[in-house]
């Protein structure tokens, strides 16, 4: 029967303040994940989340991840004009080539609840963090828009 010896304790590992920067801006990277940046450098997973959290709160001494708030916040939006749709005889006449004829839009009342469902929601996660959710429906261009507006507006 083997038996292990322990001569002397494990103490906690004193992590200095350019290691945890360095360790937390690798985390931050778009596309990185904080456990796998953990494992890499031998953190404990929960004990990186919890510099992430108290560098944002502003309570990790001599790291702040956010700049410092404005006196007065600044608002900003994006421009959006909304169209009415035109008939099909109408769009037909403006353009030289024939319109195809469109299929009737099923009314919403009356469609059965299978019809009325989403199929599926895209979920673009930004590089500041915020969470874009659309149809798939939407169209390419329309969402590279609105990603590049909520990418260049800070809260």
């Amino acid at each position: 029967m083997a038996r292990e010896i322990i001569t002397s304790v494990e103490r906690r590992r004193n992590w200095p303040d350019e290691e945890k920067l360095r360790i937390m801006s690798e985390a931050l990277v778009p596309g990185a994940t904080a456990a796998a940046v953990a494992d890499r450098n031998g953190v404990c997973r929960s004990l990186l989340y919890t510099w992430l959290r108290l560098a944002r709160e502003g309570r990790l001494p001599g790291i702040a991840l956010n700049p410092p708030k404005l006196a007065s916040p600044v608002a900003a939006f994006a421009a959006v004009t909304l169209q009415p749709s035109l008939p099909a005889h109408a769009t037909a006449a403006a353009s030289s080539a024939p319109a195809a004829p469109r299929p009737a839009a099923p009314h919403t009342a009356c469609a059965p609840a299978a019809a009325r469902r989403r199929l599926a929601v895209i979920e673009v996660v930004l590089a500041n963090g915020r969470t874009l959710k659309a149809d798939e429906s939407i169209d390419p261009a329309v969402l590279a828009r609105l990603a590049a507006a909520l990418e260049e507006t800070r809260a």
